[in-house]
């Protein structure tokens, strides 16, 4: 599928073009996440495709790029190339690396941040972005102690 059209993507015009310029990108995939990724992105795909320039290999088609959970996934496949082993443990570093980096990366602004929770919704956002969200840790910790209660409660029932 073709997305030549900006409106499958969460990212301003000038994002859209920036991404879209490369190669590995151009007409074939949304970009579902939010500005501030922009160069994380862009370098992923640059450095993606500077290693397969050098390595004299074709580009993998990369089928997805968004936001989930509230860092970076980057879906792509080499299954319809013969890749050398070394090629294809690098592609798999670089977006390793890129889905790491995400985690402290603000998706609003591109600052650095942290993965926090709003109802129920992860992201990743700097403190000046990051409203009345609580950090992961509390999210996680609230929810367990809800769990912990529901089975006290449940006990009680069954006594």
């Amino acid at each position: 599928m073709q997305y030549q059209n900006k409106k499958f993507s969460d990212v301003s015009d000038d994002n859209f073009n920036k991404l879209n310029s490369l190669t590995l990108y151009k007409d074939t995939v949304a970009f579902e996440f939010k500005n501030g990724w922009t160069d994380l992105v862009y370098n992923l795909g640059k450095d993606i495709e500077d290693l397969c320039k050098l390595t004299n290999c074709e580009l993998p088609l990369i089928q997805q790029i968004k936001e989930k959970f509230g860092t970076l996934r980057f879906y792509y496949n080499t299954l319809n190339s013969q890749y050398p082993q070394i090629v294809e443990k690098s592609i798999r570093a670089l977006v390793f690396q890129a889905e790491i980096k995400s985690s402290n990366t603000c998706e609003i602004c591109g600052k650095y941040g942290e993965v926090r929770v709003d109802g129920g919704i992860y992201t990743t956002v700097c403190e000046e972005h990051k409203g009345n969200s609580i950090s992961k840790n509390e999210y996680e910790e609230m929810v367990k102690k809800y769990h912990e209660k529901r089975v006290l409660e449940k006990k009680k029932k069954c006594n």
